[in-house]
């Protein structure tokens, strides 16, 4: 009977290419060594998992991040972060929400992915002040804010059904489903209502007559460093539209800013566009002491601003309608 070596010997010499044949044998040692890594290494990793202790996942909402991962490590567990959220209920860099869930039972070295909490989402307020109440209502949802009040009052500046106040004031930036109060115009007022007119850049004659016939007191400040040319109202107290009753006490600074020998001035006319909308307009005056701010007031569309500017020798002056600047100008 023929051993397995002369069947061997047997297979080789009927095989017409023996090249062939070495390539097939080193495929099939390549193909058995292959397979005994894989089987060791997944016996090996199969052994280093079942061998880690069971821990429990720690309930890590609503805590800072250093402290989230101080409790994961003490569990011998890593933290992924998956995407930041914002909530109202959970302040900034704190966990929002974890996988797996705390109290969930998982091998030590399991990754906890979190989401963490960017806190309130904040949004500007938009400017109300001059459009119908009903479209104030509509800009102000749109902002994800929400109308908490509207309450009515005279206006010598807007009127009747237009906005006169709102409360957060425009621009600024505040929690979102925050509530706003505006105040609509009942039109120009009786007789019997006294409202405080917008002084700011009038001449002090005008305010001294009106004061005369309401039978109102004008207490006068001075101010030597103002930016205003000399006799102009700078600022007022109480501010415009304000009701006031008789006999009250109205404060207004005037400027008294010496003049220089080399002191020009500058005559600023601009007039806003028509439209739907009021516009906050800011006129700034820059020279070599540094930027002053010589306007800051909300106007209807179409209005003309004039302003008399003092500068000595050189200044810019720029004007911002809504916080866009629409006009840059450098007088000598």
């Amino acid at each position: 009977m023929p051993t397995n070596e002369e069947n061997f010997d047997d297979f080789i010499k009927s095989n017409k290419r023996p090249g062939r044949m070495k390539w097939l044998v080193l495929l099939m040692v390549c193909v058995f060594f292959a397979g005994l890594v894989i089987v060791s290494a997944d016996w090996v990793l199969g052994a280093l998992i079942h061998t880690r202790k069971e821990v429990t996942v720690p309930d890590l909402t609503k805590k800072p991040v250093s402290q989230a991962l101080d409790l994961l490590a003490k569990q011998n567990l890593a933290a992924k972060q998956a995407g930041v959220e914002f909530a109202d209920n959970v302040p900034p860099g704190s966990v929002l929400r974890q996988i797996p869930s705390a109290g969930s039972t998982v091998r030590e070295g399991r990754i906890i992915r979190v989401w963490i909490s960017q806190g309130d989402e904040m949004v500007f307020v938009p400017n109300t002040v001059g459009t119908s109440l009903r479209d104030a209502q509509l800009a102000i949802r749109q902002a994800g804010l929400n109308v908490s009040q509207v309450e009515n009052a005279y206006s010598l500046t807007y009127e009747k059904g237009l906005v006169i106040t709102q409360t957060p004031k425009a621009d600024s930036m505040v929690q979102k489903g925050t509530s706003v109060v505006l105040v609509s115009s009942n039109g120009a007022p009786p007789a019997s209502v006294i409202l405080v007119p917008n002084f700011k850049s009038k001449k002090l004659a005008e305010a001294t007559l009106w004061a005369s016939h309401q039978d109102v007191n004008l207490i006068i400040r001075e101010d030597p460093t103002s930016v205003f040319p000399n006799g102009v109202i700078s600022e007022q107290r109480p501010q415009a539209d304000s009701q006031v009753p008789p006999g009250a006490n109205i404060e207004i600074t005037v400027s008294r800013r010496a003049t220089a020998d080399n002191e020009k001035s500058y005559h600023l006319h601009y007039e806003l566009p028509q439209g739907k909308k009021t516009s906050l307009v800011r006129v700034t005056v820059e020279d070599a002491t540094g930027e002053s701010e010589v306007l800051n007031e909300t106007k209807q569309p179409g209005s003309k601003i004039d302003l008399e500017i003092p500068f000595t020798s050189f200044a810019t002056v720029r004007v911002f309608v809504d916080n866009i600047l629409v006009r840059e100008r450098e007088v000598k």
